[in-house]
């Protein structure tokens, strides 16, 4: 009897691998050309990344990658060893294009199998990625696993009831607020150095106040640099 299989739980991870598939086919979508993202990025880099002084080859991961815009950066600035991670078809191939190295994974799950072995990280960049995780603890375990002891990542997501109501973008499942993201940091074996959150309004086009001004919508992220505090034991 002992040798039958367990029918609930090969159907409890059969509807695990459908739902994350529903997920992942469902939900994405290309980021695109950003002149205000690619702003953005170039700000963040030189207020929060070149302070570390990374060295040159350092094993560097873009989560979540988008169109690219930290790589261009990291790339002007003569790094080697960057790479960026993305599910959307559109995002890779224009990263490709522009000779970056892009590797499609979940954001999730680095896979051991092509070299993501456990403190082989040195460095992890996510801009507005986590919020699109299910399981953002998951994803900070994760985090956790492959960066090296003392090793940092720069984390940045919207914060919870902007103007323009980011819970309801169609692939935003965690946005969460300040006290949250630092809990689940510490759970994680992170310290967050900095937690900065920073304001500002844009404009979307074709969206006017009654007088036919542009409607302004104010935005507000939080910025978050934390290191690797302890490594997590859960094998």
């Amino acid at each position: 009897m002992k040798d039958l299989i367990d029918i609930n739980q090969t159907l409890d991870l059969v509807k695990l691998k459908l739902y994350n598939e529903w997920l992942y086919t469902a939900h994405i979508y290309d980021e695109g050309p950003s002149n205000m993202h690619e702003g953005l990025t170039t700000k963040v880099v030189e207020k929060y990344i070149d302070p570390l002084n990374l060295p040159k080859d350092a094993a560097i991961l873009d989560v979540g990658c988008g169109a690219g815009y930290f790589l261009d950066e990291m790339k002007k600035r003569g790094y080697t060893n960057v790479v960026g991670i993305t599910l959307s078809p559109g995002d890779c191939k224009t990263c490709q294009d522009k000779g970056h190295t892009i590797k499609k994974y979940d954001i999730s799950f680095l896979p051991q199998k092509d070299g993501y072995y456990d403190e082989s990280v040195d460095f992890i960049f996510s801009r507005q990625a986590l919020e699109h995780s299910p399981y953002p603890i998951f994803t900070l375990i994760e985090y956790n696993r492959v960066l090296k002891q003392g090793a940092r990542i720069y984390i940045e997501v919207p914060a919870p009831e902007c103007d323009r109501k980011h819970e309801f973008n169609p692939n935003h499942y965690s946005i969460l607020g300040e006290s949250q993201l630092i809990a689940l940091l510490q759970r994680c074996g992170f310290k967050a150095e900095q937690f900065q959150a920073i304001e500002f309004g844009i404009g979307i086009p074709n969206v006017t106040n009654d007088d036919g001004t542009l409607k302004e919508f104010k935005e507000k992220y939080y910025c978050i640099v934390a290191v690797k505090d302890r490594p997590l034991d859960i094998k």
